[in-house]
């Protein structure tokens, strides 16, 4: 159920983005409508991909760390043969080549893509350096030094979806934060040794966040000031934390937890991931807390 008061909401909204729109633009349009609170966006997309972006409104933006945690899927689209200087569509084209792969051979640079794998960002990405995208240093002929050191990331699995012709394949990812599709294509590109840029980037799932029950742009804007269809289309907080153990406790440490006090707590019968549990008062949410020696202490309190 979705917790709103003073016509405020708490809550998430999952957000297809289509592609042209940067995620602050996304972001813009949603607070049009979600006038007085705090809204945030969980994983940036960039203005050429398209897909789940998760909105985080009021008390639920002090989640949005958590579900940076999870995972992602994207299905992305390479095309052979062109290489741009952004290592997708929207750049110049800097080199071409003939040769065709097959099958066989894609799915051999791929099997080696899975686990713990060094990446190196794409020069063009929204990654901040002194408080300035990296697109925008790029275009200005910058490259800051920390962009070209690689990165390790989690790839969980990667899988040719299908070859739709002899220059283009569509392929799935699911993967840990940080990872660039831009450079997946690249690595395979390099593996290949031919050239290839993504013209196609779609994300399909990010944590609980999925294609069922997406709510366009357009129609958020069409359920303006409807109460109870808003309602309808807001995901309680706990969406996102559906992995940490969720305990109850009573209203007077409730209290105690919302004024910062650490309270005592027992509860051998379970062992939380990373010493983390949800702190929860007659099913309303109340602290996100790490529990250590059998006490809580408030991590992220709730004002709800």
């Amino acid at each position: 159920m979705v917790r709103s008061y003073n016509n405020l909401y708490h809550g998430w909204i999952n957000l297809y983005k289509d592609s042209g729109l940067t995620s602050n633009d996304a972001l813009r349009l949603v607070k049009s409508i979600f006038k007085g609170g705090k809204l945030g966006h969980a994983g940036t997309l960039d203005p050429m991909a398209k897909g789940i972006l998760p909105i985080a409104l009021g008390e639920a933006t002090k989640t949005v760390p958590y579900i940076h945690e999870k995972n992602k899927t994207y299905l992305f689209t390479v095309k052979f043969g062109e290489q741009t200087d952004t290592d997708d569509a929207t750049g110049k084209i800097i080199g071409k080549s003939d040769r065709k792969p097959d099958i066989d051979e894609i799915k051999s640079v791929l099997h080696d893509y899975v686990g713990p794998i060094n990446q190196i960002p794409p020069i063009y990405s929204a990654k901040k350096f002194n408080g300035i995208r990296s697109y925008e240093l790029a275009r200005k002929g910058v490259v800051p030094d920390t962009v070209i050191k690689a990165k390790t990331v989690i790839i969980e699995n990667i899988k040719l979806v299908k070859m739709n012709n002899d220059l283009e394949c569509t392929i799935e990812v699911t993967c840990g934060t940080g990872t660039y599709v831009r450079s997946i294509s690249k690595h395979i590109g390099v593996k290949l040794n031919l050239c290839c840029h993504v013209s196609r980037i779609e994300r399909t799932r990010y944590g609980p966040f999925n294609l069922k029950n997406i709510l366009s742009i357009d129609r958020l804007m069409q359920l303006n000031h409807d109460i109870d269809n808003l309602n309808m289309i807001v995901n309680p907080i706990e969406a996102v934390l559906d992995d940490i153990l969720a305990v109850q406790i009573d209203n007077h440490d409730a209290n105690r937890l919302r004024n910062g006090s650490t309270i005592a707590f027992d509860d051998s019968g379970n062992e939380p991931e990373l010493g983390r549990v949800v702190a929860k008062s007659a099913d309303k949410l109340i602290a996100i807390c790490s529990l250590k020696d059998k006490q809580l202490q408030p991590i992220r309190v709730f004002n709800l």
